[in-house]
């Protein structure tokens, strides 16, 4: 029970600097990113016991296999986190093939 408590009361401890992070790169589209993240995270949320359950069944039991993919999937996370750069808001006009990136002449 103390795992579970410290788990969810780590995870807390997180959210405000997400939806922070959310504001800040969406600016005026603070909303839409905020509910990309909220719909990829409920995305893995859903799949994650189908995916765990298919992986117990082929490696007959063993929960190892499991746990290292989620150890995986955390730093994967870590290494996004590191990638964000949260000073700079997403810009509506700077968009990749926008006529504003082409130089003119």
């Amino acid at each position: 029970m103390f795992s579970i408590v410290m788990a969810s009361f780590s995870n807390d401890l997180v959210m405000p600097g997400a939806w922070t992070a959310a504001m800040d790169v969406g600016g005026k589209y603070a909303g839409t990113v905020s509910g990309a993240v909220n719909s990829w995270g409920n995305l893995g949320g859903a799949l994650g016991p189908l995916v765990t359950a298919y992986i117990l069944h082929w490696s007959h039991g063993n929960w190892n296999l499991p746990l290292y993919m989620s150890a995986a999937i955390y730093l994967m996370g870590v290494f996004c986190w590191l990638a964000l750069d949260p000073v700079t808001p997403l810009d509506a006009g700077r968009a990749v093939g926008s006529n504003r990136d082409r130089p003119r002449g």
